[in-house]
């Protein structure tokens, strides 16, 4: 990676947090200038082309999120990512109105910090994803039933995706990080009844594992009457996918085959 490819503004009052993120993403091989204000930041986008802009919003001159339209008016082509030490739902209504990238909670990891960044440069072409040639895709089948397991396992097999299983969450959280899949299979009621949700919602809240697609398939309707859907209850379940059990192995592959292309 060398330095000067890949250029960041950071647009901080904060003179320390400014330092913090420029010496964070330096190490991380990009070419990181400061700026404190607007005035220079716009300034310093007309002479310099940057990939991306981390500004945040309380700013000397003017609130970050009214600044966003100036830097775009300058080079439609900069990525911004917006920070704010604390969140309301009405400031993040004014952040999200704007033509950002991201809009991130500086008491949040870093980490979810830098994979934003990451992302950026993915999407103006700048890191090229590498792709697995040749190697199966992994699916872990996180299950309590041992039936379900092994009625499930040749029907993915019959597509080439490699299968491994896990019995219960600790389990789980073991194979997740020693095998990396590609895509989670997931029982909702497995130890606890509320198993799959708590597991689910640790995966979609760590920065690593968020991406990898969860298909929860659960027989919780059937066993409690709750009729669970993504699309009214995905606030507090926030798996990608959901099957009732029992699953036919046509309408499983499809739901399969829908998430792994993402």
């Amino acid at each position: 990676m060398k330095i000067g490819l890949k250029k960041i503004l950071v647009v901080d009052s904060d003179t320390e947090v400014a330092g913090e993120l420029s010496s964070l993403f330096i190490k991380e091989g990009y070419d990181v200038e400061t700026s404190s204000g607007i005035t220079k930041a716009a300034e310093r986008v007309k002479n310099v082309q940057f990939d991306c802009v981390i500004m945040d919003v309380n700013l000397p001159e003017m609130m970050g999120y009214a600044a966003v339209t100036i830097l775009k008016a300058i080079d439609p082509k900069v990525q911004i990512i917006m920070t704010a030490t604390e969140n309301t739902l009405e400031l993040e209504e004014r952040v999200r109105n704007q033509d950002i990238f991201y809009y991130y909670i500086k008491c949040f990891d870093r980490e979810e910090l830098k994979e934003a960044v990451r992302d950026v440069f993915k999407r103006i072409g700048k890191v090229k994803e590498v792709k697995k040639m040749n190697k199966p895709q992994k699916v872990l089948v996180i299950d309590d039933d041992p039936g379900f397991i092994t009625a499930a396992r040749p029907i993915l097999e019959s597509k080439g995706y490699k299968v491994e299983a896990a019995y219960d969450s600790k389990e789980a959280m073991e194979k997740i990080e020693s095998l990396k899949p590609d895509l989670i299979l997931l029982d909702i009621m497995m130890e606890r009844v509320t198993a799959g949700f708590d597991l689910c919602y640790k995966l979609k809240h760590d920065p690593e594992m968020k991406k990898i697609p969860v298909l929860a398939v659960s027989a919780i309707a059937e066993q409690t009457g709750f009729k669970f859907s993504p699309a009214t209850d995905g606030e507090y379940f926030e798996a990608d996918d959901f099957m009732e059990k029992p699953v036919k192995p046509a309408d499983l592959l499809k739901h399969v085959e829908k998430l792994m292309e993402g």
